[in-house]
């Protein structure tokens, strides 16, 4: 080979080098607090966009998203692919923490090429063919969901039912279950479980959880693991709470609080689950407290209707205090006060 030639090459080389730096640096030189603040108007209506987040806004799960394009190791195609066929990573919080590091100035079709133009520059064939494929896909659905008008469907399940069946005309089937079928399991799982709330009622409350259970897996499959990993225990709580109401109603205040006991040690473990049980027992007094004040209150109206205002307040002042001590007893009536004035 010619020196020229070797020169030609060895320019190319390092032109093709100075410009993924520059595109990776593109992506990831502003901080995701700063964009979010000062995104392009065309962006900013994509991210207002219900049609394209009908379940709201999902802008809280963005700035721990990128987990495939880390720069110092981005996953591969197939990696991602599993990923997401897992739930592991959400495509769309991926999308939208690439477009918190676009220059704040770029439209969407800027940032959009800029993406596209990084896949190109990081991914080796055949896998950065696919990986373009699938973010043109949802490109493109996202300028048909723009151009969709649904404001005539008043059920979110007309609504859906109708972006499920635009994502598969867009995008196709494969590419659709990538991208949204966490999403969608999590929707069926909506109305699912919904519907078994309402026909479990008489059902023994043992069966009923592990039943629920068995619903939530058999929904959510493949995502199952990466989805309970996302939710909030206190909410799987309070979940099995409500399954369990009819067996509540039966116990008495002992029986319930050792039932309680046994729920705050499996999801928060034993010694948040004492903490637990501290702040019950004493929510437990105040409100005997306050029970007890009130029935006195009551009977102290009862037996002295003449007094003046002045003095009946004098009086029920001293109540308040003996219930409650001093500091209680006032923010018992400033409550009480909030609570009339908002009425």
């Amino acid at each position: 080979m010619s020196k020229q030639k070797i020169l030609f090459y060895s320019v190319l080389g390092i032109c093709f080098l100075l410009t993924a730096f520059f595109l990776f640096t593109q992506l990831s030189k502003n901080d995701p607090s700063d964009t979010a603040r000062s995104m392009h108007p065309e962006n900013e209506d994509l991210q207002q966009n219900a049609n394209l987040q009908p379940l709201g806004d999902q802008s809280q799960f963005w700035d721990a998203a990128l987990s495939p394009f880390r720069e110092d190791s981005p996953k591969s195609y197939l990696e991602i692919i599993e990923d997401l066929k897992t739930g592991k990573i959400n495509f769309v919080w991926e999308l939208w923490a690439l477009r918190r590091k676009c220059d704040a100035g770029y439209t969407a079709e800027q940032c959009n090429q800029t993406i596209l133009t990084y896949i190109d520059q990081t991914y080796e064939s055949p896998g950065r063919e696919k990986l373009r494929d699938l973010f043109e896909s949802y490109f493109r659905y996202e300028e048909g969901i723009r151009k969709l008008d649904l404001s005539g469907e008043s059920k979110f399940e007309d609504r859906y039912e109708i972006l499920k069946n635009k994502r598969r005309e867009i995008m196709g089937d494969e590419k659709s279950d990538l991208v949204f079928g966490m999403e969608e399991s999590q929707v069926q799982f909506l109305e699912g479980s919904a519907n078994f709330i309402q026909s479990s009622k008489n059902m023994n409350p043992e069966e009923r959880v592990k039943k629920f259970d068995t619903l939530k897996r058999k929904t959510y499959g493949s995502y199952y693991d990466s989805i309970v990993s996302r939710e909030d225990k206190f909410d799987h709580y309070q979940t099995e709470i409500g399954l369990r109401e009819r067996e509540f109603a039966g116990l008495n205040a002992e029986e319930k609080e050792k039932k309680l006991t046994a729920l705050d040690i499996k999801y928060f473990g034993k010694e948040r689950a004492s903490e637990l049980a501290k702040i019950r027992k004493e929510e437990s007094e105040q409100a005997e407290r306050i029970s007890n004040y009130e029935k006195q209150e009551k009977e102290f109206l009862r037996l002295n209707p003449n007094l003046s205002d002045k003095d009946k307040e004098k009086k029920l002042k001293e109540l308040r205090v003996k219930a409650f001590g001093e500091e209680e007893a006032e923010a018992y009536e400033r409550r009480k006060m909030l609570e009339e004035a908002s009425e």
